[in-house]
């Protein structure tokens, strides 16, 4: 084909295979890992876990990271909050005792980087005690465990879009993340088909009437002992959240940053 459009091409008489060795070594490209949908069969049968952070602003409550946990059979995922990565294996077995209790179920295997806290002594004797299977992913290759890879990804980037949306400040990261996850329990997952992560987790259809836009304002109600008879009634805040232990939502006050559950 090259002596159609150049002369001189000389007859190099090299043995092909499939690339040459300055290719091999100035080229090469780490393969692509393949990406995959499939799902474990049965509730906790596989847990994946992956931290992210630290962040670039400290929330309110001062922590800094994050770390979740994803049943892979349903994909629901669970948030938790961290001052520092020291507290993940706390996290783990509070997360552990909620989600066994739950579903009358047993966590069966973890998959993990192999980040120190991951592989702290505690924990492994933690896990081999409670009869649950590590599985870690090779160093440098976080695809092995995509799943919580990507949700990570997604959380910070929709936690990001809702407050810039609103020009929150940047410390309410948290609740945005809480909020994220929140939603995306709710949502169908193209691996579930029509299911939402919720209703494949508990067996229930999620209500969501209930959902509003976050960073939107909410005129909260100001009780009568905090008033004169001439002071408004009521007061404006900011919604960025829901209670997951009350039928309440969780608003920003601006005036003295702090967070309410009413």
């Amino acid at each position: 084909m090259l002596k159609e459009i150049v002369t001189g091409v000389p007859e190099l008489g090299i043995e092909h295979d499939d690339v040459c060795r300055g290719c091999r070594l100035g080229k090469y490209a780490k393969t692509t890992f393949p990406r995959s949908d499939n799902i474990v069969d049965g509730m906790l049968g596989l847990i994946r876990s992956d931290i992210c952070g630290p962040m670039s602003t400290r929330a309110l409550s001062g922590v800094e990271y994050f770390v979740t946990f994803i049943d892979d059979h349903s994909r629901k995922t669970w948030i938790y909050f961290l001052k520092t990565k020291d507290e993940v294996f706390d996290h783990f077995r509070e997360f552990k005792i909620f989600v066994e209790n739950a579903t009358r179920k047993k966590i069966k295997v973890l998959c993990s980087d192999n980040g120190g806290k991951y592989i702290d002594k505690d924990f492994t004797e933690f896990c081999a005690k409670e009869d649950i299977k590590r599985k870690w992913t090779a160093p440098y290759n976080p695809q092995q465990n995509g799943v919580a890879e990507r949700k990570n990804r997604t959380i910070v980037g929709a936690a990001k879009a809702m407050l810039y949306d609103y020009d929150l400040p940047r410390f309410l990261w948290v609740e945005a993340c809480n909020t994220t996850v929140y939603i995306h329990n709710r949502n169908p997952h193209r691996a579930l088909g029509k299911k939402t992560l919720e209703a494949v987790f508990t067996g229930k259809k999620p209500e969501v009437s209930h959902l509003k836009i976050f960073g939107s304002a909410a005129y909260c109600h100001m009780r009568d002992d905090k008033r004169t008879k001439l002071d408004q009634t009521a007061e404006k805040r900011f919604f960025v959240g829901y209670s997951e232990t009350s039928k309440a939502f969780r608003i920003y006050i601006p005036n003295n940053s702090k967070i309410i559950v009413t």
